[in-house]
């Protein structure tokens, strides 16, 4: 038992993002090992006493081929980000989640037993954390530093992997707004999923959720996963969470940033617009919003370290 495995769950970039943060900052001389889906292998920086396990699985099968690959008694940790299979809850998993998607699908009922009876060791952000099931949660701050970005005119607008349908009514709805030039003269960051080269020409530039772009963001019109959400605030940007058909954990996410006053409830793109007009020059709006994200917890990574540093069993 001489290595700690980290698990992130394949949903987006925040679940990597998070235990990328976490293998990262181990001081150990045990060996670290990291499952990762192979196309988002270069999207995360690890450093090389870390071994990539890398994964080509679809989604639907992606922990069930990790579970295959793990053995319990050659880890001293298992550290999974929101994936509570079966062959992941043992008396050494750590569980890092602010939901869990068994009781948004109401499923995997044996499961949630399961992660009770074992007494895992639970950790969860101090705002976001909805785990119903009876479990003791030890509730963290968010990931990383405050450090506010300067005054920019960049918007961005991040979709997520949402249905298409839905992705086709949202670049319907933007192509409408940049044709009438009602963005002026702000640049706009595309989520992948819905931007076209032909729309350069609008000042449009396809987003790639890296530091540099970010520090270059304004404002954020964005599905609420907690990736995003933390990313913004960490840099003091004002979130428009974009609600419309999704599932429960986005609706969630949206009313925590909207009861916290850190997120806009605009009903729709005309509001957006009309608020992103008011506010993308005024100093006082931005400064007291950015006050505001430096006031919340950070550095919730350190708790978990700490604990994963003095971890037995």
């Amino acid at each position: 038992m001489n290595s700690i495995t980290f698990v992130p769950c394949n949903n987006g970039l925040g679940h990597i993002r998070r235990l990328s943060i976490l293998a990262n900052n181990l001081k150990t001389s045990k060996k670290i090992f990291f499952f990762l889906d192979i196309k988002k292998k270069n999207k995360f920086h690890l450093k090389n006493k870390i071994k990539k396990k890398l994964v080509s699985k679809k989604i639907s099968k992606y922990s069930n081929y990790i579970v295959k690959k793990i053995n319990s008694k050659e880890s001293n940790i298992i550290f999974t980000d929101n994936i509570i299979d079966k062959g992941l809850i043992f008396k050494n998993t750590v569980l890092y989640a602010n939901f869990l998607w068994e009781e948004i699908l109401n499923k995997n009922k044996l499961n949630l037993k399961r992660l009770r009876k074992k007494k895992m060791k639970i950790f969860s952000n101090y705002l976001f954390s909805n785990i119903k099931t009876k479990v003791k949660i030890n509730k963290v701050g968010f990931f990383g530093k405050y450090k506010s970005n300067k005054n920019t005119n960049g918007i961005l607008i991040a979709t997520g992997s949402a249905k298409s349908k839905l992705l086709k009514l949202y670049k319907k709805k933007i192509v409408k707004i940049l044709e009438k030039n009602k963005f002026h003269e702000n640049k706009i960051y595309l989520d992948p999923s819905i931007y076209e080269h032909k729309l350069k020409k609008y000042s449009v530039i396809k987003a790639n959720f890296s530091n540099r772009m970010y520090s270059k963001i304004s404002i954020a019109i964005i599905k609420p996963g907690m990736g995003t959400i933390e990313e913004c605030l960490k840099r003091g940007i004002p979130i428009i969470p974009i609600m419309k058909n999704e599932n429960k954990e986005f609706r969630y996410n949206a009313q925590v940033l909207i009861r916290e006053n850190l997120g806009f409830d605009l009903k729709n793109f005309d509001k957006i617009i009309e608020f992103i007009n008011k506010n993308i020059s005024n100093a006082f709006f931005f400064n007291k919003f950015r006050l505001k994200c430096k006031n919340l917890k950070w550095n919730g990574e350190l708790k978990i370290i700490k604990y994963l540093h003095n971890f037995t069993y």
